[in-house]
């Protein structure tokens, strides 16, 4: 009898010890699923946790290759996040991770992600998805919030190629007919705008005198009626502006060598960087750019020294920077592709090899997109799941949907847009003009919290 009793006195204090363990974590709000939004929330979460939740403390921002990151916040105020029973604080941990759009409303619907290495050893009926722990490490954990920079059921593109383009990773196909959000709370917070990058070695004449900007290959061609002199034609630079019809060309797959967009390119390859199916940037460009058959239908199949698929914008913005014709390593010089604008921030710190174009005349700021300039844009989704009402790391229960819905609601105020992206995103309520619908063409609807320009 004596035995039988000391060890359950053992087992009840290794019970108690695991719980308190249990009773040390923080809660939990993790984020998952589109890349331009990763840039976000890397930007966003520790003001989140400071201004709006009243923590005493937040972490800098850990990440890693614009993947994965997290941010820890201690001793906040706000009665959302659940009071630790052993600490007496309230303590939360911010996680979000950058992938593709279709696997934020996926994640959250608790289906299977696209790509099965995203999920290995975890829970995908529960909703798990593999996110940083607190540091480099990869964990599984549950996903509160499935970040999107489409609807879920425009997510209906196909690619085939190489995982990460030029860099290899092994065969990757992705046939979507739409992502299914049925059950789901959707939101709408901020507004993705994205831009074209190309290669600095991308270069074409044009007038430095006269008709300034123009392509040319002789002065003449820079006159300005009824100017009697030349203007003057320069040598070729740099490209600093496509159009859509460059773009559809380009992306559909006729365009093979730059040249043949006009003898004032420099003649060499025009090699197409994509994202793969399932990202939303790619929805967003098929839908807004392409206009799903404008000009041609967006390329669906990787040709080797062309046409590249890209997993994430990190990859993208590699097959971008390419300088070299070795495979997997490098990609052909003549490269131009498409990702979300803020890329841009740092990239003289990231690649020369890289610069960011107009589109049709306009760089892809706040300003331009919110005053009816720059069309190449679409309204973020959050998505998240009523059932998900408590935390599997707190033995209290507390309703993460409402800290969710809080989260929503400071990222729709112009105010909170992040100081290192006021340039790029903008919040839904300061649109002028905007669209209904991702493959709607914007019109006017008026700003509920105007901003100025």
């Amino acid at each position: 009898m004596k035995k039988q009793f000391t060890g359950s006195l053992v087992a009840t204090a290794a019970l108690l010890a695991i719980a308190g363990i249990a009773q040390a974590a923080p809660a939990e709000l993790n984020i998952y699923g589109a890349s331009a939004q990763y840039d976000y929330w890397n930007a966003q979460a520790q003001n989140y946790a400071l201004n709006n939740l009243g923590c005493a403390t937040a972490t800098a921002p850990v990440n890693n290759n614009k993947k994965h990151g997290f941010v820890s916040a201690k001793n906040c105020t706000s009665t959302l996040v659940p009071v630790n029973p052993t600490s007496g604080q309230r303590d939360l941990d911010i996680r979000y991770s950058g992938i593709a759009s279709a696997e934020g409303p996926l994640s959250v619907n608790k289906k299977a992600p696209l790509d099965p290495a995203l999920a290995t050893g975890c829970n995908i009926a529960n909703g798990e998805r593999l996110m940083f722990a607190s540091t480099t490490t990869l964990v599984c954990k549950q996903v509160h919030i499935g970040t999107s920079d489409v609807a879920g059921e425009s997510l209906v593109q196909s690619s085939s190629g190489e995982k990460f383009g030029p860099m290899g990773g092994g065969p990757f196909s992705v046939s979507l007919t739409g992502v299914e959000t049925t059950g789901l709370t959707p939101a709408n917070t901020v507004v993705v705008p994205f831009g074209f990058f190309v290669n600095s070695n991308v270069k074409a004449q044009t007038c430095t005198a006269g008709l300034i900007g123009n392509y040319c290959t002789t002065n003449t061609e820079c006159n300005t009626a009824p100017a009697a002199t030349d203007g003057v034609c320069g040598a070729a630079s740099t490209i600093t502006n496509i159009s859509r019809e460059e773009a559809t060309l380009i992306f559909s797959g006729y365009v093979p060598d730059w040249s043949d967009l006009g003898a004032y390119f420099t003649a060499q390859p025009a090699v197409a960087c994509l994202r793969h199916a399932g990202s939303g940037t790619h929805s967003a460009f098929d839908l807004t750019v392409m206009n799903s058959g404008w000009g041609a239908n967006i390329v669906a199949e990787e040709v080797p020294g062309q046409i590249w698929f890209n997993q994430g914008s990190s990859d993208m913005m590699k097959c971008i920077n390419g300088a070299s014709t070795a495979i997997p390593n490098g990609s052909l010089a003549g490269t131009i592709g498409y990702a979300d604008a803020d890329q841009a921030i740092g990239l003289a710190n990231v690649s020369q090899n890289v610069k960011q174009l107009k589109y049709n005349g306009f760089y892809p700021t706040r300003t331009s997109i919110r005053n009816g300039l720059y069309d190449f844009y679409t309204n973020a989704w959050l998505y998240t799941n009523p059932l998900n009402t408590g935390s599997a790391v707190l033995p209290v229960a507390y309703n993460v949907n409402a800290l969710a819905a809080n989260l929503v609601e400071f990222a729709q105020d112009p105010a909170n847009v992040p100081s290192s992206k006021v340039n790029y995103w903008a919040a839904v309520g300061e649109m002028k003009y905007n669209r209904a619908a991702d493959n709607g063409y914007p019109g006017f609807t008026g700003a509920s919290i105007p901003m100025l320009p």
